[in-house]
């Protein structure tokens, strides 16, 4: 995690700032960089997304901060949303849903005629 540091001081950010914007401690943040602790999943996740970096880089698994850093689109985010929702629903509720789906989908189909 040595990438941490390097890619923390790169943006002029000291420990204690990523520390209380992720609400975890400053001697995690040390630890982490020194090699004595890892971080959760989770923590993980954040850091990266924070520092705006790949996890493989905060892993030492690249020297390249971007590799495998995909960038969602708004579009993306709202499908996933909307599946997210769409799971939440009731069986009867799904299938109101799929109908009103297929009237919109006519209803563009005709419009477009």
């Amino acid at each position: 995690m040595e990438n941490l540091r390097i890619i923390r001081e790169k943006r002029n950010i000291n420990q204690l700032k990523i520390a209380v914007d992720l609400g975890i401690s400053q001697e995690s943040i040390s630890k982490y960089e020194t090699g004595k602790a890892m971080p959760s999943k989770d923590i993980l996740i954040k850091l990266a997304d924070y520092l705006n970096c790949s996890i493989d880089y905060l892993l030492g698994r690249t020297d390249n901060p971007n590799l495998n850093k995909q960038k969602i689109s708004k579009e993306d985010t709202k499908i996933e949303n909307l599946i997210f929702r769409y799971k939440k629903l009731s069986d009867t509720n799904k299938n109101k849903l799929d109908g009103c789906l297929l009237a919109l989908e006519q209803e563009s189909n005709d419009a477009e005629k």
